[in-house]
């Protein structure tokens, strides 16, 4: 996905919310918008929305010297979706679809995100997508796909919702347990985006293989990740790929074995789906290229 004028100021006000939390001094502040100001001013706005994005954050942690703002976030959100996971696998495990639950779940947890700037309820969430489901829901063609599959990709996205990432995978190797697994994180810190770090705090390894995109941005940038990234990509049978992050840089380059699974946080997204703000979604790789 191409990226849009609307991401620009998005972006400047992420920097803004980063130079807040690192620093009290606004004379500090101005002087990071002006850094990123200056990427923005010599960065084509069209490439991928994340590709920028690590552009911007790579200023920031110049600027404020500070590699990872956001990492006692994120720790408090793994603790917070880690007292929620025996409530979840109970609901999982009481489900007559225990993977579809597992799906809606895994959805509901994408608000949490420290990238939009809005405020998010986890537990409202979970219970608003038990109750209400999906919007795009090509859950069908999912389970189609896995029951072919030899390996499965599953790239993650936050810290906190990893916790339902695990659950959801947990649920696939329980109806497919020849499948092989492989959970995707980020090369390195960005915004709240799951690295290495939170993989080990959720014990991920117990379900699945973990590894690094190579590259720090908040998505999968193909041409810049790592070689062994990019064999597992390739051959991977089906990508899950969680998050608008994953879905604005790989949508248009992913192919139809990526399914996305996501809530859609801003009205660019919300027009590529053709849904509402706030909607949660899964949905296939050619579908999503379609616009919907």
């Amino acid at each position: 996905m191409k990226g849009h004028l609307e991401c620009q100021p998005c972006l400047l006000r992420q920097a803004l919310d980063v130079a807040r939390l690192v620093s009290d001094d606004e004379a500090a502040h101005a002087r990071v918008l002006r850094r990123v100001l200056r990427v923005l001013a010599r960065t084509d706005y069209r490439l991928p929305p994340p590709m920028i994005a690590y552009y911007v954050y790579r200023a920031l942690a110049k600027a404020t010297r500070c590699g990872d703002p956001y990492l006692q976030a994120k720790e408090r959100s793994n603790g917070m979706a880690l007292e929620c996971a025996a409530w979840a696998r109970e609901v999982i495990g009481r489900s007559r679809s225990p993977l579809d639950t597992a799906l809606k779940l895994a959805a509901a947890a994408n608000v949490v995100d420290f990238g939009v700037g809005v405020r998010f309820d986890l537990k409202e969430s979970l219970r608003h997508v038990l109750e209400k489901g999906l919007r795009l829901d090509d859950s069908a063609a999912f389970k189609e796909a896995l029951a072919r599959a030899r390996t499965l990709l599953y790239i993650g996205d936050n810290a906190g919702e990893i916790v339902f990432d695990k659950l959801l995978i947990e649920a696939i190797a329980a109806q497919y347990p020849a499948l092989a697994r492989v959970f995707a994180v980020r090369g390195g810190p960005v915004i709240n985006d799951i690295t290495a770090r939170d993989a080990e705090r959720v014990n991920m390894g117990e379900v699945a293989e973990v590894v690094s995109t190579g590259y720090a941005a908040p998505g999968v940038i193909l041409r810049r990740s790592s070689k062994k990234f990019l064999r597992v990509f390739a051959g991977a049978d089906v990508v899950l790929a969680k998050g608008q992050g994953n879905y604005e840089s790989l949508s248009t380059t992913g192919g139809e074995k990526v399914f996305y699974l996501l809530r859609a946080k801003c009205a660019v997204i919300a027009r590529e789906l053709d849904v509402e703000i706030g909607h949660f979604v899964f949905t296939r790789g050619a579908r999503a290229a379609r616009g919907g």
